[in-house]
């Protein structure tokens, strides 16, 4: 129930116990009726008044006599004066004691009536009877005639009068309250509305400031609380907006499950890796490792943390990371997983760079002296003609220069420099590379224009062409095919390059793409290695792979 109406009923409720109290003290402390104090008017008779003349004289007589006994009167009157004084006296103590005695009489039923103990059946008082004060001799009192003594009663209250004042009361008394906590029943009412506002996470209300004093505190707290939560609202949901983001646009996969293995959260690097493009939250983890290689899902069920490799002709490394904690007092499990695979070819490059750089440096420093010396040799020797002389300076002029240019070879693929992308058309770019090696196009080129580094990604292509007339395959079974393809990675450019050539061993596709290996008896080992350089570069990758039917297949992939 509403308190504005708990203090109506309240307010009513005590109205009727007032107006029933002061019935009761009304009924059994005043006397049951009383004579009216105005004395009933008495009725004159219209009497024929006959002069007589004889009476007058008569009456004359004795008036004249009673003014001789003016003074005997008048003594008398004194005496009489004094006994009358002394009547009054005592009558005046008489009425003092009636008085205590009614008084405790009105106490003692005020309180039996307190107490409930009180007897319905009503006590009849004797009203107190005071004789009139006269200086005359009292007089025998006059009856008082029945009709006039029952029509002189003070008519009392019926049941229905009594029930018709009762309600009165209440009603006014009512309205009364009503109408001064007017404010009191806004105010509790805005104020409910806002709190049920906040249970349903609604912090945009506010409510009208009514009234003085206590409520419009009220109000005015409950206004700043509610414009405090909405900043703290927006401030956290601005903070979930960028975690989310972050969380979305990292390369990291991210899995969050319950402690029942069902998915609750998953990023977007997840469902590429799940190639899942909807809602992947309530899968099980069962049904997430269905489509994934063995490797994979044995390293996933494994529950410690750690690197791990799958693949057999392109091995690729990941690291798990494994995480529990407590939400909502449920147990839930994170797992992470990076792919390492990019990261160590990366660290490896970076090391072999060092390398070469410092071995580099110290080639220059004894090839430069080494071929001065051959020169300053030929100027001392010109008049010598000694054939065995001039064969050891050639000797070892050819080989200095064959040294400086494997030391340039190496110090390009130590300081390959950024690419420089711009967009390419594909049929001029494929009819330039026609021109050096022979291939043939297995798909039409696309319509989309390529963006990369047109120096850097020819480098590339005529390095795979020159190997794959190399492997031993016919000119007119090399081919090159360029698709415009939307794959999980994105939208971009897949090429691919076959030959049908002896491929490689499954030794040999592991080490292929690392600095310094190479099968060939003249080769440096530099080109395959300087091809996946450049194509990372581009945020590209590149893979190889042995044809089923006999070849190797590399194919490149480019973002657009």
């Amino acid at each position: 129930m509403l308190i504005r109406t708990k203090l109506i009923i309240y307010s009513m409720g005590c109205c009727a116990l007032g107006v029933l109290l002061s019935f009761a003290l009304v009924k059994y402390i005043s006397p049951e009726s009383s004579v009216a104090s105005t004395p009933r008017a008495i009725e004159i008779p219209d009497v024929n008044v006959q002069l007589d003349f004889a009476e007058l004289e008569k009456t004359a007589a004795s008036i004249e006599l009673a003014l001789k006994n003016t003074e005997q009167l008048q003594l008398a009157a004194a005496m009489q004066a004094r006994q009358r004084a002394e009547q009054i006296k005592a009558e005046l103590q008489k009425l003092e004691q009636l008085k205590q005695e009614q008084l405790q009489i009105k106490l003692f039923k005020l309180e039996q009536l307190k107490e409930g103990q009180f007897n319905s059946i009503p006590h009849i008082v004797e009203p107190l009877r005071v004789e009139p004060l006269s200086i005359l001799p009292p007089k025998a009192p006059s009856a008082v005639p029945a009709e006039i003594a029952k029509d002189e009663r003070i008519p009392s209250l019926t049941l229905g009068e009594g029930l018709i004042v009762l309600l009165l009361a209440c009603g006014i008394c009512g309205l009364g309250i009503a109408w001064l906590t007017r404010h009191i029943g806004r105010s509790l009412d805005s104020l409910e509305i806002g709190l049920l506002n906040f249970s349903d996470n609604d912090f945009s209300v506010s409510i009208p400031e009514h009234g003085d004093g206590q409520l419009k505190t009220l109000a005015q707290l409950f206004n700043h609380s509610a414009a405090k939560l909405r900043q703290e609202r927006q401030y956290i949901y601005q903070r979930e907006l960028l975690l989310d983001k972050v969380i979305q646009s990292s390369p990291n996969v991210m899995l969050l499950l319950n402690d029942h293995q069902k998915l609750i959260y998953a990023n977007d690097a997840a469902r590429h890796l799940f190639h899942i493009k909807g809602k992947m939250e309530g899968l099980s983890l069962d049904e997430l490792l269905v489509n994934l290689p063995e490797e994979f899902a044995l390293a996933l069920k494994h529950e410690k943390s750690g690197l791990f490799a799958m693949g057999e002709d392109e091995v690729d490394t990941w690291y798990l990371s494994r995480g529990e904690f407590l939400l909502n007092n449920q147990q839930h499990h994170l797992i992470l997983l990076k792919q390492m695979t990019r990261e160590l070819n990366r660290q490896e490059v970076a090391v072999w760079k060092k390398v070469i750089r410092i071995i580099s440096h110290e080639l220059n420093n004894s090839v430069a002296p080494i071929a001065s010396m051959v020169n300053s040799g030929r100027l001392l020797t010109k008049e010598m003609d000694n054939p065995k002389l001039k064969l050891i300076f050639d000797t070892i002029e050819n080989r200095t220069n064959h040294l400086s240019q494997f030391i340039f070879n190496y110090a390009r693929f130590a300081k390959l420099p950024l690419p420089q992308r711009s967009y390419v058309n594909w049929a001029q770019f494929t009819s330039q590379l026609t021109q050096h090696y022979p291939f043939k196009l297995t798909h039409a080129l696309p319509d989309e224009d390529g963006y990369f580094d047109r120096g850097q990604l020819e480098q590339v292509l005529l390095n795979l062409l020159k190997n794959a007339h190399e492997s031993g395959s016919k000119p007119e079974d090399v081919s090159l095919s360029i698709r415009h393809q939307t794959l999980v990675d994105g939208v971009g450019f897949s090429i691919k390059i076959e030959d049908r050539g002896a491929g490689m061993s499954g030794e040999v596709l592991e080490q292929a793409l690392l600095p310094f290996y190479s099968t060939k008896q003249s080769g440096t080992g530099l080109g395959l290695p300087l091809c996946r350089e450049i194509i990372e570069a581009h945020d590209g990758s590149i893979s190889m792979h042995n044809r089923s039917d006999g070849g190797l297949a590399v194919q490149l992939w480019l973002p657009q």
